[in-house]
């Protein structure tokens, strides 16, 4: 069914809260919410859809690619408040220390580091009782990051936006989980610096220090999400319920800490392309899931060849148009009534990924645009991730995945 662009945003552009799960779930349930409702943080006031979509689209060149627990802990009454901010970020509130400071943080699912900004007006050390300096023989002080600045563990790191490297002071404090009484020893790292509005990173990557690594077994061990129009949850822990569905699985690919898929080639309603799987190998960038970004992103050789086949199957319908619309291209002009747009399959290592969410279009504009992008890796956005849920499993390197619907998984 055709939807309009501003339904197309309310999809994407998520806010995401910490829910408890089902009793079936053991982990955190992060509630995904639009990012300009009046809730949000960032909530930009009266847009167009029109307006909307530029301010998001406009905002993509920044988006972000890229200790022992309590054993008593009972993960299922853990309950993060979490917020979508504007240009796909998403972040947790979180307490820190003793009597605690709230902080917010981007969540991070392909980061390493949790990291937050250590001033005064956020979490100042020297004012929690429970703050201690990350000492250099700690396990998570590797020389790889690692190095021993007076008798502190102090990692460098770098931006992913500009490259450049920056260093974090290791410490460990008390996080506080709303929805809980419990308290979680946790290191993480103390900077001076600040993101926008948000205070830090939390990572969930394969990184010792990330969040999913540093919560081992408690955290089930992986992550699952279903994206829709309305309300939806990113779920860490074992939250992967999926009888009667019919389960796809694709094995994951380990570089050092990062997760990626193996991608071989890609249909265009129906038809193989042909592709080089080299052009998905690690080599040249490999594939990755990525709920932050909006569209597919794909190397030019990749990319010229799902232009192409797109380009035939407008032919003789739409009229292409050389003006640039929402950072996309090409872009064709759009008659009244018309809905005949191009399916898309993704083709993994033992599964195929069938999306219909393949074109952007605003029908006051009368305009409609391929919903792919060219760069210098494979990245499949959020908007070929709609109504599928995913689940990935990291203590056993596969992704599971199976179409759904996804407001289902709103469901107590």
């Amino acid at each position: 069914m055709k939807q309009n662009l501003l339904t197309r945003i309310l999809i994407v552009l998520s806010i995401i809260f910490f829910h408890k799960t089902a009793p079936r779930a053991k982990g955190f349930r992060l509630k995904l919410v639009p990012w300009d409702s009046p809730n949000s943080p960032l909530y930009p006031g009266k847009l167009t859809p029109l307006e909307k979509y530029q301010r998001i689209v406009g905002s993509l060149h920044h988006h972000l690619n890229s200790t022992h627990l309590n054993s008593t802990i009972n993960l299922n009454e853990i309950q993060f408040p979490v917020e979508h901010q504007e240009d796909f970020r998403y972040s947790v509130d979180v307490k820190i220390g003793t009597p605690g400071t709230y902080v917010k943080l981007l969540v991070d699912t392909d980061g390493s580091f949790m990291w937050t900004q250590c001033l005064s007006t956020t979490h100042p050390p020297l004012s929690s009782k429970t703050y201690k300096k990350l000492p250099c023989n700690h396990r998570l002080c590797p020389k790889q990051f690692g190095k021993c600045i007076q008798k502190q563990c102090v990692y460098t790191i770098p931006d992913k936006l500009s490259g450049a490297k920056f260093k974090l002071a290791g410490s460990v404090d008390k996080f506080h989980i709303p929805g809980s009484k419990s308290q979680l020893d946790i290191v993480f790292g103390c900077s001076t610096r600040q993101y926008r509005n948000l205070s830090g990173i939390l990572g969930l990557d394969r990184t010792p220090v990330s969040l999913l690594s540093q919560l081992g077994k408690k955290s089930g061990g992986g992550y699952s999400y279903c994206l829709h129009k309305g309300d939806s949850y990113l779920t860490l822990g074992e939250d992967i319920s999926s009888v009667g569905k019919k389960v796809k699985t694709t094995p994951l690919i380990h570089n050092d800490h990062s997760t990626f898929l193996n991608l071989t080639d890609i249909s265009v309603n129906g038809k193989r392309l042909g592709l080089s799987p080299s052009l998905f190998t690690l080599k040249n960038g490999g594939g990755v899931m990525d709920t932050g970004r909006p569209y597919t992103m794909l190397t030019k050789k990749a990319y010229d060849k799902v232009n192409k086949a797109f380009q035939r199957h407008f032919k003789g319908k739409l009229k292409m148009i050389h003006n640039t619309y929402w950072n996309l291209k090409p872009c064709y002009r759009l008659p009244a009534g018309f809905n005949k747009y191009p399916n898309m399959t993704f083709h993994f290592e033992g599964a195929d990924l069938e999306t219909e969410h393949t074109t952007i279009y605003e029908d006051t504009m009368g305009v409609a645009c391929m919903g792919v992008t060219r760069g210098r890796r494979t990245v499949i956005g959020a908007v070929q991730q709609w109504d599928t849920k995913f689940m990935f499993d990291i203590n056993k390197n596969v992704v599971k995945f199976y179409r759904d619907d996804c407001k289902d998984d709103t469901k107590e």
